[in-house]
């Protein structure tokens, strides 16, 4: 079973949670195959421009003799570390910036995640409508037409 981040952001969430954030934990298969770019997507600058120098720099071991195999392996494993690392990374970013972890849920899929964290909150009180104020039902009291003129001009001609 998958495990789910519930992340809030900063100052809280908004009354209908639009801006809660639930974010898959574990190996990406993006991050496995684009790394700098996957970090990029998902606005982690400094890890990317890190990763895209190892990547280089594998690339770059890979162009001498007897070291292809070790540049390679060496392309792999940071790829590798990205993929299975990336999301935890991206998390720990966010609340660094000030976002609030929730929840941590097990689940099948995505949908199922929402609906445990969600059920799982109190529902929003809503206030009763007002009743109609004293004075309206009062009989004793002229309301509307029928009080007595108070301004410039009488209403109903009288």
């Amino acid at each position: 079973m998958r495990s789910y981040l519930v992340l809030t952001p900063p100052g809280g969430p908004d009354r209908d949670h639009r801006s809660t954030l639930i974010m898959r934990d574990g190996f990406s298969w993006p991050a496995l195959f684009f790394p700098w770019a996957w970090l990029l997507w998902n606005r982690l600058w400094i890890a990317a421009i890190v990763i895209f120098l190892l990547q280089v720099l594998s690339g770059f071991l890979m162009g001498f003799a007897g070291l292809e195999l070790a540049g390679g392996l060496f392309g792999f494993a940071v790829s590798l570390l990205v993929a299975l690392e990336g999301r935890h990374y991206r998390s720990e970013s966010l609340i660094r910036r000030g976002w609030t972890l929730e929840a941590v849920i097990p689940a099948p899929d995505l949908d199922t995640a929402e609906e445990t964290f969600f059920a799982g909150l109190p529902e929003t009180q809503t206030q009763p409508m007002p009743a109609s104020a004293d004075w309206a039902r009062d009989a004793k009291s002229p309301a509307g037409w029928q009080a007595p003129p108070m301004g410039l001009f009488e209403h109903g001609a009288r």
